[in-house]
């Protein structure tokens, strides 16, 4: 009996650990708003409400400085800005900003592929598998076709600056990805670290991921060796580093931090 007794206990222990775990996870998703009305739209793909930043999922609207800036900004504005609207979310809840990441739905339309129809923004996902990717991949049209381009295009995958063993035998290298639908041509093109070295790129080129070591060997579709002056040395510092990346007119358009 008390051998019943005990096993009972322990059960009921394990229970109230198990829901001890399961329930801030649950209370975190409850939490998510799901209508708001919004206060302020700050440009075409981001607005505030209740006092929070919502970002929306599988589009990249101009940033300020680049053209239809302006034109996408209005768009938003006038579709959503003092409504009240519904929201949803995918896998990802929340950017490395704090935004919550959501499709924004107002009288049966979403929101987000609105703008991309009406050529505001393009399309991207950015890595992440999306509910609603069939909506929103379509190619780049009207205001924005323009600056569909191979700098919006690339971002970092990876980066391993402080590789173990021998840096020369393919330990340092940066993995990049093209989040665009077409290829890219990264010849001329620059990386630079830190101590302000640069290395130019050649007959590089980036259909969806490219990996450039710091090292000699041969150079693949998607891997090259930088391999400076022919000799072989590390390019980063295993004490912390920076990887920039640079078009050929020096116009920064990665630049990635270990401090980071």
């Amino acid at each position: 009996m008390k051998n019943g007794m005990r096993s009972i206990l322990l059960l009921v222990l394990a229970c109230i650990c198990a829901a001890s775990a399961i329930f801030p996870f649950l209370s975190s998703l409850s939490s998510l708003p799901k209508e708001v009305r919004v206060e302020r739209v700050i440009d075409g793909d981001t607005f505030v409400a209740d006092g929070k930043r919502f970002r929306l999922l599988g589009i990249d609207a101009p940033e300020r400085g680049q053209r239809c800036y302006g034109e996408a900004k209005n768009f938003l504005k006038k579709r959503i800005e003092g409504r009240k609207v519904s929201l949803e979310y995918d896998r990802k809840k929340r950017d490395s900003y704090g935004r919550y990441l959501v499709y924004v739905w107002l009288n049966g339309s979403l929101i987000n592929r609105e703008l991309i129809a009406r050529g505001y923004a393009v399309y991207r996902n950015y890595g992440e598998r999306l509910k609603h990717e069939g909506e929103l991949s379509m190619p780049a049209s009207g205001c924005v076709a323009s600056i569909d381009t191979c700098e919006e295009c690339i971002g970092v995958s990876y980066f391993r600056w402080n590789a173990p063993g021998n840096d020369c035998e393919g330990g340092e290298f940066v993995k990049l990805k093209n989040f665009c639908d077409f290829p890219c041509n990264l010849t001329g093109w620059k990386i630079c670290n830190l101590a302000n070295e640069c290395f130019e790129l050649k007959n590089a080129r980036i259909e969806k991921t490219l990996y450039i070591y710091s090292g000699c060997g041969e150079n693949k579709d998607n891997e090259i060796y930088l391999c400076p002056e022919r000799k072989c040395k590390a390019i980063w510092n295993n004490k912390g580093e920076r990887f920039e990346l640079l078009t050929p007119g020096n116009k920064v358009v990665l630049s990635v931090s270990t401090a980071e």
